[in-house]
């Protein structure tokens, strides 16, 4: 018979050093209780809480089992053993003890919040959610009931109920860290960043180590624009847990932003390594290494991240730019079908069937080109539009209102409809980005599952190289100004000069302050003290064509460039009369943006400054464009320096005097 004052002793000293935290001492008195008395109940159920909380799992669901078929009816007993299970992944089991712990003891709310989470792991959430509302309307007080409430309704996709959910938790407890945190993520995700960034700072006052929410404030930080203090918080985190992955990827992230790409790349690494199987983190390495000009490099990390998790649609959205950028335009167009805005467009359209390929002939097909982007990708895929027309289709497109007038004078586009009306009865309906892919004829090549040991890739494993540049890419589609709009700003232009005439454009995109949602990499600013530095010598007149230029911007540029800059900007507004004014005057420079698309169908070429990294559309180097031949690229370096740039800009105008 077993020494019970020797097995109490054990039992005794394992619970004081529990109590107190230490859980090491705590599983090795446990351990002496079982050497003692071997399958005590007690002891064993101590014993598989204590490597449960050390995170043994394996081992402490095996005592927590043994515990459970002793003390069948001890809903702390079952309790634990369901949450060993929940930790295990086991969800329907964790499920079914759970719901035992509560008829054992029905005035645990934990056991029915337990069993609630269970069902929503297995994806059960309207299960999960009457669960939880009974258990509200039961328990009207109980601060976690509310909590999981909102985290199950959030994961419906419902943000207002769960804002709901979580305000009423904070209602109960002001302090709940976990409701003010996740209040400000689902804010954050609702694109309410100013709400979000005040939640955020109001957990790191109350809870200054709670890194999670340190995180989640330099993420909306840096949605904000903020780039320089969203790294100082970022450093801070890694000071106090250099190993947490995520706050070195939002270093990265914050440093990409002020086009540090090589400090950038160094961050992601790290992370990367940190964290190996979180597909997210290898995926934003991988785009790093692509964006500083490391592409077999980058293509093996993104295989990597399509195997940890094949089904990723970040991976494969950032994927096929970076394949569209390096000239792998069959693979890029295959890759492009995961595009956001193409996934927000069969979201809000669900009823819209849309294609991405072409029968064989098309000749007699009537098909409708619908708009998903912005104004320039408009103009940019509709180059596509003629090649059908020359196979026989019929093309009706569905343009935006701005743009309407313009295409209406193309003569391979039959109908051009206004930008709300409905799509009519047609044989094919096909958003504008799909065109390039549903044209292709060159079979796209899988991306190489590259062996996570090697240290190099070699180019033999990317055969689909060679596709570069191949076939022909049409050329931008043609726009034919007006007439009576062309003399209309002949007489402008006389009355601000003499020529030469030179446009200029120093932003393109959404400013970083009114992103929603927008990928950061349509967005290109050059600070206009440098921009100045390569147009001093030009001895023309000067024209503004920035889209809503900040206030003083204009008089700023023309104190910098020692001349007067005159005020076009006004055009971006009456499109017809921008096409006239780029159709006539000598030179255009500046970022990307609409009036790019525009000077390329009058016919005309500009001078175009390109961030690092480049929008695939200006490829990943080179002089010159395929898709806008004959505008030369003038590139910022991967450490965000534009000297050597603007030097070759400066030198080149000078030569076209």
């Amino acid at each position: 018979m077993p020494d019970q004052e020797l097995l109490r002793a054990h039992l005794e000293s394992g619970m004081r050093a529990h109590n107190q935290g230490n859980i090491e001492s705590a599983k090795a008195a446990y351990q002496r209780a079982l050497a003692v008395a071997p399958g005590h109940p007690d002891a064993l159920h101590l014993l598989g809480v204590a490597l449960l909380q050390l995170g043994d799992t394996g081992p402490a669901l095996d005592y927590l089992q043994r515990a459970a078929r002793k003390l069948r009816d001890d809903p702390a007993v079952i309790g634990n053993l369901a949450h060993a299970y929940f930790t295990s992944g086991r969800y329907a089991e964790s499920h079914a003890a759970f719901r035992k712990a509560g008829r054992l003891d029905p005035r645990n709310t934990q056991f029915q919040i337990g069993a609630a989470n269970s069902l929503a792991m297995q994806g059960k959430f309207g299960a999960a959610e009457t669960l939880l509302r009974k258990l509200t309307a039961r328990f009207p007080l109980d601060v976690l009931a509310w909590l999981n409430l909102g985290h199950v309704v959030r994961d419906q996709g419902r943000a207002d109920e769960a804002l709901a959910c979580y305000r009423r938790t904070l209602e109960l407890d002001p302090h709940s860290i976990d409701a003010r945190n996740s209040l400000g993520n689902v804010l954050h995700k609702m694109q309410r960043f100013e709400d979000a960034e005040r939640e955020f700072l109001a957990c790191v006052r109350m809870a200054p180590a709670h890194l999670p929410a340190r995180c989640n404030l330099a993420s909306v930080v840096i949605d904000l624009g903020r780039f320089g203090e969203a790294a100082d918080i970022c450093r801070e985190i890694i000071r106090i847990a250099p190993g947490l992955a995520l706050s070195h990827a939002l270093l990265g992230s914050a440093l990409g932003h002020q086009g540090k790409m090589r400090a950038a790349l160094e961050c992601h690494r790290v992370a990367a390594e940190l964290s190996p199987q979180d597909s997210k983190l290898v995926e934003t390495y991988a785009s790093s290494l692509t964006d500083v000009g490391r592409f077999s490099e980058g293509s093996s990390w993104f295989a990597r991240a399509l195997t940890v998790n094949p089904a990723s649609p970040s991976a494969h959205q950032s994927l096929g730019p970076v394949l569209l950028r390096h000239g792998c335009f069959a693979e890029g167009w295959a890759e492009y079908g995961y595009r956001e805005p193409r996934a927000r467009f069969r979201e809000k359209h669900p009823a819209i069937a849309l294609s991405r390929t072409l029968p064989p002939d098309v000749s007699g097909s009537h098909i409708c080109v619908l708009q998903e982007q912005g104004l320039g990708d408009e103009i940019f895929f509709l180059r596509y539009a003629p090649q059908l027309h020359a196979a026989g289709a019929r093309i009706t497109c569905r343009a935006s209102n701005k743009l309407r007038s313009l295409l209406a004078r193309v003569a391979s586009i039959g109908l051009v409809l206004e930008e709300k009306a409905p799509p009519p009865q047609a044989d094919l309906i096909m958003l504008a980005g799909d065109l390039p892919h549903a044209l292709s004829v060159y079979p796209a090549s899988p991306l190489p599952v590259i062996d996570a040991g090697r240290a190099t890739v070699h180019p033999r494993d990317f055969p689909w190289r060679a596709a570069i540049f191949w076939p022909r890419i049409p050329p931008p589609l043609a726009l034919a100004p007006l007439a009576e709009q062309i003399a209309g700003i002949r007489l402008r232009l006389a009355q601000i000069g003499d020529p030469p005439y030179l446009g200029l454009t120093w932003r393109g995109g959404i400013p970083p302050r009114d992103q929603r949602g927008v990928a950061w990499t349509l967005y290109k600013e050059i600070d206009l003290s440098l921009f100045a530095t390569a147009l001093k010598d030009f001895p023309g007149t000067f024209i503004a064509l920035q889209r809503k230029p900040e206030a003083g911007e204009i008089a700023a540029l023309s104190d910098l460039v020692g001349k007067q800059i005159h005020d076009f900007t006004d055009l971006n507004e009456h499109l017809e009369a921008m096409l006239a004014l780029l159709a006539l005057i000598d030179e255009y420079v500046g970022m990307s943006n609409t009036n790019m698309y525009l000077r390329a169908g009058a016919g005309k070429t500009a001078r175009v400054l390109v961030p690092c990294p480049a929008e695939w559309r200006w490829m990943d180097e080179g002089k010159t464009s395929p898709w806008f031949p004959g505008f030369p690229i003038y590139r910022q370096s991967p450490r965000g320096d534009w000297t050597t740039a603007l030097a070759e800009l400066k030198r080149d105008l000078k030569k076209s005097d």
